[in-house]
């Protein structure tokens, strides 16, 4: 199986890295970032309804630009839709508008077609904590990461795009074709919106913050190459991938050309975002304010639903879980399920925490792997990757965050509360509408687990072989949870 033998060269490599290697959490203060103060302004926001309208309403955002547009990414695919929006914000730089990317190293090697673009005198791009080994793959990555964890163990995961300083784009989606919906499989169920107001002002600081930090380096600096002509090295890689996916192109842009005015809500708009200084002391700034924030928050406390494509406990367990359920709230996570989850560590340990979950009396939804999406051009076989949350049917969060240790203490993350109860509703309702997307984990009778779907009932994690269960053990005896 290709499959196997791909994740089994994967274990390999991350076992030299991490074997032994994972950080110890930082001991917290309950009193840790309580004097962190929020700004909350007037805007609008509008939810993206399917995963090829999110790459349609970047391209149709980037074809407007007039003067600039600022991007963060954790992560950009050398394929057909990644190729596309960057040869659309070339054509943007053509044009003289200013574009700023930046982009977290992790998947970033010898990319030859990125410092071409980059090359472009209207188009910067900086490589978040870069890494020192670059041209031999992965297992020189690995090495180096080991030797120096503690610098290259933090990443930058905010996604994030400013058009003109008018218009954001926020959520969990990176860019690539499997989190439009364009892969011919394991694509993302995931969630963007557009944000429109004051807020603005504040993500463009956050970037500019990133942008002259120390911790972000000119990628001219770190690849090397040789165009003989403009951007050569750019344009012979979309020709080249591209050339056999005209039926694609021409699909996204048939999107573009239908595109209807955003359905814009108004609604009170707090942005919070984490400290550069998780990068020297990796302390959770980042949840600590984003609890705060909700303790805060004059409701009843009755009703929480969270998204997360990764649900483990930090280092005060799932605090914010047992004090809502100690309040008598009713809970509901929607998450992956094991056969779901794109990560190959993440089941192995989140397996373990599942009980937990349910003494606490959380209802739990987990994505079927085989769910379809009617909207989506390819639905063979996903992954679920939400990041939100909806308290008491009225304020929602949405942000780039995963509910897990790498998030907290390693990640830098941002994220928007939305105090708005339409927008809530059709939040939920883009999340649980269709509830034939998942099985919902109850146990029986007898106390033991048992999953439902429809008028599908299995006594086993669906989907999910025997292989997956030998590996779990293997990945919960080295001890990599803080890493996630």
């Amino acid at each position: 199986m290709p499959i196997f033998k791909s994740k089994l060269a994967f274990i390999t490599l991350t076992l030299l890295a991490l074997a032994g290697c994972a950080a110890p959490q930082p001991e917290v203060s309950e009193q840790f970032q309580n004097d962190w103060e929020f700004k909350t302004v007037k805007g609008k926001v509008a939810l993206v309804e399917s995963a090829p309208e999110a790459i349609a309403r970047r391209i149709e955002l980037v074809r407007n630009a007039e003067s600039s547009i600022d991007i963060e990414y954790f992560s950009w695919n050398k394929d057909t839709t990644g190729l596309l929006f960057l040869n659309e914000l070339v054509l943007a730089a053509d044009r003289g508008v200013k574009v700023r990317i930046i982009l977290d190293d992790l998947l970033v090697f010898n990319e030859k077609w990125l410092a071409s673009a980059a090359t472009h005198e209207n188009l910067d791009i900086q490589i978040f904590n870069p890494f020192n080994s670059r041209k031999a793959g992965w297992l020189t990555r690995a090495f180096d990461f080991q030797k120096h964890q503690k610098d290259l163990d933090h990443r930058l995961h905010e996604k994030y795009m400013n058009i003109d300083g008018e218009t954001l784009v926020l959520g969990g989606r990176n860019i690539g074709d499997d989190y439009f919906s364009y892969k011919p499989k394991n694509n993302f169920f995931d969630l963007d919106i557009l944000v429109q107001g004051e807020v603005t002002e504040d993500f463009e600081r956050n970037f500019e913050e990133h942008w002259i930090a120390h911790y972000t380096s000119d990628i001219e600096f770190l690849i090397e190459f040789k165009d003989k002509k403009p951007l050569q090295s750019f344009h012979r890689t979309f020709e080249k991938v591209t050339k056999s996916k005209q039926d694609a192109l021409a699909d996204i842009e048939s999107r573009v050309r239908g595109l209807q005015e955003p359905n814009y809500i108004a609604a009170k708009l707090t942005p919070v975002f984490d400290s550069a200084e998780k990068l020297h002391d990796s302390m959770p700034y980042f949840r600590h304010r984003i609890e705060h924030f909700v303790y805060r928050y004059p409701s009843a406390k009755k009703e929480l639903v969270i998204s997360t494509p990764y649900m483990l406990p930090n280092e005060d367990g799932f605090k914010v879980v047992t004090d809502f359920a100690n309040h008598g709230a009713d809970i509901t996570l929607v998450t992956n399920s094991m056969a779901s989850n794109d990560s190959g560590f993440v089941p192995a340990y989140y397996e373990n925490h599942r009980d937990e979950l349910l003494d606490k009396g959380v209802s739990i939804y987990e994505y079927d792997t085989h769910a379809i999406h009617l909207k989506n051009v390819h639905t063979r076989k996903g992954h679920y990757h939400n990041k939100a949350f909806i308290l008491d049917g009225k304020l929602s969060y949405i942000g780039s965050s995963n509910f897990d240790p790498r998030s907290d203490f390693l990640n830098l993350e941002f994220g928007i509360m939305i105090e708005s109860e339409e927008f809530a509703q059709r939040l939920q309702h883009y999340l649980l509408g269709d509830k034939s997307l998942y099985w919902n984990v109850e146990r029986n009778e007898d106390g033991k687990l048992e999953w439902r779907r429809g008028n599908q009932l299995k006594n086993k994690d669906p989907n999910y072989g025997g292989a997956s269960k030998v590996f779990d053990k293997l990945y919960r005896a080295i001890n990599i949870e803080n890493e996630l």
